[in-house]
């Protein structure tokens, strides 16, 4: 067997087992309770609210209890993604024309939102460096383990569930 031969039936392998959890994740009906509007935006306000406490545990509590809070993180965004269908992650293929519609418009949303805040927190951040008073040319930036991966998972937490978050708001999904 060639190398291009196991590439394909491992590629094979691979469509099968995602049309299966689509169809599976599609016609579920056993997490139908996270389903509700008020569940789904309950989910995004904990969601939210956990990725707000990730620096405090990081940064103030150190990094057990930031791992900590990344798990529960994990969690809620596997229940937001489960809330929504997984809609915002599933290939065309798997999605009828209104759900590729709101997925396509999820992600617009998303990519707005992501930016918004990219901007604001470096605007910030630029705003506290002239706020400083210092010269420019010798600006030095300090930065502690922890506090990098404060910013690393609540980076990777938002540009994650941005999508699944901007689903669950919307009213239009089943």
């Amino acid at each position: 067997m060639t190398l291009k031969d196991r590439w394909r039936s491992t590629q094979v392998r691979n469509d099968a087992a995602v049309a299966e959890s689509a169809e599976r994740l599609m016609n579920d009906t056993t997490f139908d309770v996270l389903r509700t509007r008020l569940a789904r935006k309950s989910l995004v306000v904990a969601y939210l609210v956990v990725l707000a406490l990730l620096p405090v545990a990081f940064i103030a509590l150190g990094s057990l209890a930031g791992l900590l809070v990344v798990f529960v993180g994990l969690g809620g965004y596997l229940l937001l993604r489960i809330s929504v269908r997984t809609i915002a992650d599933l290939p065309d293929a798997y999605l009828d024309e209104r759900q590729l519609a709101l997925r396509n418009a999820s992600y617009v949303s998303s990519y707005r939102v992501v930016s918004l805040v990219a901007t604001v927190l470096g605007s910030a951040a630029l705003v506290g460096f002239i706020a400083a008073g210092q010269d420019p040319d010798e600006w030095t930036l300090t930065i502690s383990w922890n506090q990098a991966m404060a910013v690393f998972w609540v980076v990777m937490g938002l540009v994650l569930a941005v999508p699944s978050i901007v689903l669950a708001l919307s009213d239009r999904i089943d």
